[in-house]
């Protein structure tokens, strides 16, 4: 068991951590004046947890009136994502609170103590998180499907003015959303989604932040809706819905969640991470006028989808998603290109896992598929292209025929220039790489469509 990082921080006017099974069960009665969410149930919880009584385990199950100043601009902050985990920076460590505490304690192994949020209200759950290992923390908790909220101090103690330092949301970082590179993996893209469905009509928009592809396709027929999204394996959908009482995060595996709504479609995969967005972040009046704008341009006809309306809704939804989400960080996103399905092979999903494209029947690792045997790439462009290839091949005579044309120029020019490299002081990659091993000798890579 990890102790947490936050009881190690001494105690304070805005801090005092102590033990949970002396100090929660002080706590009076909750005062009620919002409505109240249900929290974690005892059988989620450790069973050093689910023998508490924890107390004023929901932020909206207390009179915000009665928190202290710090505690209530911690709650008032939760409200804008409250399906976030908030990560609250006092001190050296990024704090959690109330039913956020008890989630991260439970994830991150972390013991959860508690704090003092007033007179009247006594202690809440507390768990937290040096800040120099926010990057290693935040990384594990995207992991495992949950977004998690940054609220820093945006000014020096020395400088608030009044009683508290000045705090403001700095990041929203979601499974489809992270930009820092030791999250990602560098040869695989992160893809963040958008759906839209109606009746037997639906279309699919994606992008990847960290290279700014940005795509879109229209179609019928749900089951390819399915196998599109196994086939892309995004890290997180945006799917828009009526209900607001289920505006949040779904993790992998939490479907059954889902299924109390009607709206909610089956022919969506249950092992992917959803995010239930407004319908009215996808209306296609807006959804048009926010892709017009964002790309500078008059009309959709140059990107494929001026008569795809669905697609349009898509699209913009995905964009007004990376607004709410990315205010600090601008992203940059190329173009948006439309694709049709009917210009490559499809294979469904049983088909690749029998095939072993990306990952092997046995244990299901990427060491031993048809993908680590062929992968020679020199770049981690060349490494998601060549990912692209095998998982969506082309049907086009004329395009398979130049991809291996480009190929085989490559080949062709790799060799050359290992032929030459000795007596050339300028080809020093080339002269590396000759005196490789030949399964560590890699062809270089372009990315082709």
């Amino acid at each position: 068991m990890v102790s947490a990082p936050s009881s190690a921080n001494p105690p304070g006017p805005d801090q005092a951590p102590e033990d949970l099974a002396e100090d929660l069960q002080e706590a009076q009665s909750p005062t009620l004046a919002r409505d109240q969410e249900p929290s974690d149930s005892p059988s989620q919880r450790p069973d050093y947890l689910a023998k508490h009584n924890i107390q004023y385990e929901n932020h909206r199950s207390v009179d915000w009136d009665l928190l202290t100043p710090s505690m209530r601009h911690y709650a008032e902050t939760k409200e804008i994502n409250p399906s976030a985990l908030l990560l609250y920076r006092m001190g050296d460590f990024f704090e959690c609170f109330f039913q956020d505490a008890v989630t991260v304690s439970r994830e991150l192994e972390l013991v959860l103590t508690a704090k003092s949020a007033g007179k009247e209200v006594g202690k809440i759950p507390m768990s937290g998180i040096p800040h120099h290992a926010l990057d290693r923390y935040a990384a594990q908790l995207v992991e495992k499907g949950f977004a998690v909220a940054i609220c820093d101090q945006v000014e020096e103690a020395s400088q608030a003015q009044g009683p508290l330092v000045k705090r403001e949301l700095t990041r929203v970082i979601t499974p489809g959303t992270i930009l820092e590179e030791g999250m990602l993996n560098a040869r695989r893209n992160n893809f963040l989604a958008a759906v839209v469905i109606e009746k037997a009509h639906w279309a699919l928009a994606y992008a990847d932040i960290s290279t700014g592809e940005f795509l879109t396709v229209q179609a019928e027929d749900l089951d390819q809706l399915t196998q599109e999204l196994l086939r892309l394996q995004p890290s997180e959908v945006l799917y828009p819905v009526d209900a607001p009482d289920i505006i949040g995060l779904l993790r992998p595996g939490e479907k059954k969640i889902a299924e109390k709504f009607d709206e909610v479609p089956d022919c969506l995969p249950s092992n992917l991470c959803y995010t239930f967005r407004p319908r009215s972040s996808f209306l296609q009046s807006e959804a048009r006028s926010r892709l017009l704008n964002r790309f500078k341009v008059k009309s959709l006809e140059g990107m494929g989808c001026e008569h795809l309306p669905l697609a349009i809704r898509a699209a913009g939804g995905l964009l007004h998603y990376l607004e709410d989400t990315q205010k600090e960080t601008p992203v940059l996103l190329q173009p948006l290109c439309t694709y049709n399905l009917t210009e490559f092979l499809v294979l469904d999903h049983q088909t690749r896992r029998n095939l072993e494209i990306t990952q092997t029947v046995r244990d299901g690792t990427f060491f031993g598929s048809l993908l680590w045997a062929l992968d020679q790439t020199m770049t981690t462009m060349g490494g998601r292209a060549l990912r692209r290839w095998l998982l969506q091949p082309l049907l086009d005579p004329k395009g398979i025929a130049a991809r291996q044309d480009t190929i085989a120029e490559l080949v062709k020019t790799a060799a050359s220039a290992r032929v030459s490299a000795p007596s050339c002081a300028t080809s020093t990659t080339w002269s590396a790489s000759a005196v490789a091993p030949p399964r560590a000798r890699p062809m270089p890579a372009i990315w082709w469509p």
